[in-house]
């Protein structure tokens, strides 16, 4: 199972400089969408620890020049 969750940015707008922002930043194989009124990147298709891939996507941001709000994940639920 691959860890999926959402870096939170400032950002209250999917504009389609935003877009260029995420792409170029190296957020290919991941979705930007809007997120309680914010926009959101939605990290779900690597492989690693969830930790790890918080820590690592949350310095690509920085260093794409991305202001990340927080870090959110969807609860689980087992039935």
């Amino acid at each position: 199972m691959k860890p999926e969750f959402y870096l939170v940015l400032q950002e209250d707008d999917l504009s389609d400089e935003l877009a260029n922002t995420v792409f170029e930043a190296g957020f290919d194989d991941s979705s930007l969408e809007m997120r309680r009124n914010h926009a959101a990147i939605l990290v779900n298709d690597r492989e690693g620890e969830l930790t790890q891939l918080v820590r690592e996507a949350l310095g690509q941001a920085r260093k794409g020049g991305l202001c990340v709000s927080h870090v959110e994940m969807e609860s689980e639920v087992f039935a």
